[in-house]
Order: C-alpha cells, then structure tokens, then sequence
C-alpha cells in the first residue's frame, strides 16, 4: 500500500497562476484540456456523479500537466455538458469515454482516472478500448453496494425531480458543515434530474461494483481515506489485495481539499510505471 507521494522526475506542484485550459466540444460533450508540447502520455479526468470539471480545475496548474496531456470532461447533463433525452448509464457513459479517448488520444498512451461512481465508469470504459490504459486510478470508487451513498438514494425514487430534490437537499445540509463540499454544490446545480436519476439506479444494479476493477488486467491503483470509505470497502481492498494508496485526511474530494497532494500523486503512480 502506497501512502505520500515520493519524489518524482516532475513534481506535480500547483503553480502560482491558474492555466487556463481550451474549451473544445466533442461528441456533444464540453472538453477541457491543456496540452504541454513533448508529453507523451493523456491523462483523462472523470468527475463523480453531479459533479463538473471544476473539481479537476486545479490539474491545469499542476507539474501533471507539464508530464502530460490533461483532459477533463463534463458528461451529458453535467456540468456544461447538454443532457440526453434518454438520460445516462454507467455503460453509456462509458461508451462515450472510450470514443473520446478514441477522438482525442488515438495512438497514445492514455491514464484514465475516475471519482467515486466515475471509478466504475473508468473500469468499463477500460474494458471496451480497443488498446487498454496504461493505468487506471480510482478514487474512492464504488467497491461494495453499500458504497453507493448517493446514487443509492436514485432507488428509492420514482420521479426524478423528486430524487434531485432530495438529493440536492442532503447536498446542501452536508455543505453547511463541510467546505470541502462547497464546490461540489456550486456544480451540483447544473446536474440535470433526469441523468442523475438514471445514472444513480444503473450504479445500484452492481451487485458486486469493484469486480470489474479488481480484474482489470492492465495496471490500476484505488485511492481512499480511511475517515471517507466504509468499512465493507475497507475489508474488499484487503481480501482482493488491490493496489492502493491512502490519502488519510484529504476526505472524499482530496483533488480540492489538497491539491498539489493529490495531483503529486497521480504524477507519481504514473512514474512509477516507467522501467528505471
């Protein structure tokens, strides 16, 4: 198990002056990315569910974006992003990844990395290209059922206005205690009901969600802080001995609450795949 990022060849520092990434749509869908002439590898942010890509905002003023090519992108119905008229699935979700990876890093060397429900999104869009990602890095994904803390609740619901309505309700009481949280609403109000409900009750029909990451044969890593991941998670990680690194402290959105130690991170799992 890996905890604090060691050194690497590039330090994935938070500059001073936040880049300004271009703004490109593709396949419908609102693309941000920076790129850093020489980088020979494409590193894919996906955000968790009704989040946006300005949980990943930091990444463009990162020592990560001077090793790599960063692209951040918000889903249908998130974000910038139009909704569809059918809403959204894991695997549709997943099919529209894998194509813009197709679109964007055809011929490259690709990490995909996947926030909380995004990290089954990652899984399954690892599994349908054509060319498997060097690597894949989930943070704190779904690994047992009873890690659905939020799209669980899309279950319980009929309606999707009245799931959002819930949901955004608990969202907002959590907020009041959590800052970290804060940002999250801001993009939480541009989350469409429809895809978060259909999206939230394709997540809960994963009977065993960390099976398709647990086999995935390319390499992976799972990100988690013990205080932010339930206990049956816990157990999961060390019956299937997945590889992992501990952010303790840095909560469920360590990209925001620590920054230059999440993305020092990210930069050193990428390195650590290099032959010396």
């Amino acid at each position: 198990m890996r905890g604090a990022p060691q050194r690497c060849a590039t330090r994935a520092v938070i500059r001073g002056r936040l880049r300004a990434p271009v703004l490109r749509e593709h396949l419908g869908v609102a693309v941000y990315s920076r790129e850093s002439a020489g980088a020979a590898i494409d590193v894919w942010f996906h955000p968790a569910f009704g989040d946006s890509h300005l949980c990943f905002r930091e990444s463009f003023a990162s020592g990560l974006a001077e090793l790599a090519r960063v692209f951040v992108f918000d889903p249908p119905g998130h974000g910038a992003s139009p909704a569809l008229p059918q809403g959204l699935t894991i695997e549709g979700a997943a099919r529209l990844w894998r194509d813009l990876v197709a679109r964007l890093s055809a011929g490259r060397a690709v990490v995909l990395v996947g926030h909380s429900m995004a990290g089954i999104i990652a899984t399954r869009t690892a599994q349908l290209m054509r060319h498997s990602p060097v690597l894949v890095v989930s943070i704190e994904g779904n690994l047992t059922r009873q890690d659905a803390y939020f799209t669980g609740l899309a279950a319980q619901f009929d309606r999707p206005q009245a799931f959002h309505a819930a949901f955004r309700s608990s969202i907002l009481r959590r907020a009041r205690r959590d800052e970290t949280m804060r940002r999250f609403v801001s993009s939480l109000e541009f989350a469409d009901p429809l895809t978060l409900w259909t999206l939230g009750r394709s997540v809960h029909d994963y009977d065993d969600p960390g099976a398709g990451f647990r086999r995935l044969e390319c390499p992976k890593i799972h990100y988690w802080d013990a205080a932010t991941t339930s206990k049956s998670a816990q157990l999961y990680l060390t019956r299937h001995r997945i590889p992992q690194r501990r952010l303790d402290g840095l909560g469920h959105w360590p990209m925001v609450k620590s920054p230059h130690t999440f993305y020092a991170a990210v930069e050193q799992d990428i390195c650590d795949l290099r032959p010396r």
